[in-house]
């Protein structure tokens, strides 16, 4: 298949979707998704990724053999399309799969920059949030990070700072409310 063509064909969800589906038939196509996920065209490489991240909620397994090639993409890309969805591929993953400490500076990094999208700093939350059950350290670091940005955070930031401070700590932090 000619991925760099029909990518930049895709014009709403639904064809992301089928894409998804056509890659759980033919698995042997999931590195040429990958690879245009690295591509220098921002629509490309974002449009792969919706792909692969559609593919990767239903398949998650099928993706283990490609979590540090997908993470080097991440580390590496300028595109925030292609964090947003690799960001919530990866926080779906094991954490035991995730040894990258570049992987966790960047997110508390996204955590900390006013320019980056709400997604990817919700999805770098649950990243780091993941990491925990292996680094327990990393968790007052987040705590302090989602507090300290809480009260101007957007409702879908506050929303998920919620969910992740329940993760973290086993139950609502009683200073965060709407």
């Amino acid at each position: 298949m000619n991925w760099e063509k029909e990518l930049e064909e895709i014009s709403f969800g639904g064809q992301s979707e089928y894409f998804g589906r056509y890659l759980s038939e033919h698995p042997g196509e999931i590195p040429e998704v990958i690879k245009a996920i690295s591509n220098s065209r921002s629509v490309i490489a974002w449009r792969a990724g919706w792909v692969l991240d559609n593919f990767a909620r239903k398949h998650p397994i099928a993706i283990k053999p490609y979590v540090e090639e997908l993470t080097e993409i991440l580390i590496s890309t300028p595109h925030n399309g292609v964090r947003r969805h690799l960001t919530r591929l990866l926080s779906d993953i094991d954490p035991r799969q995730i040894e990258d400490g570049r992987l966790v500076d960047l997110c508390f990094s996204w955590l900390i920059n006013p320019k980056i999208p709400v997604a990817v700093k919700a999805n770098s939350m649950s990243i780091i949030a993941n990491l925990t059950k292996i680094y327990p350290e990393l968790a007052q670091e987040l705590e302090i990070i989602i507090n300290d940005a809480y009260e101007e955070g957007t409702a879908g930031y506050k929303s998920r700072s919620r969910k992740i401070m329940q993760q973290i700590k086993g139950k609502p932090e009683v200073g965060l409310a709407d």
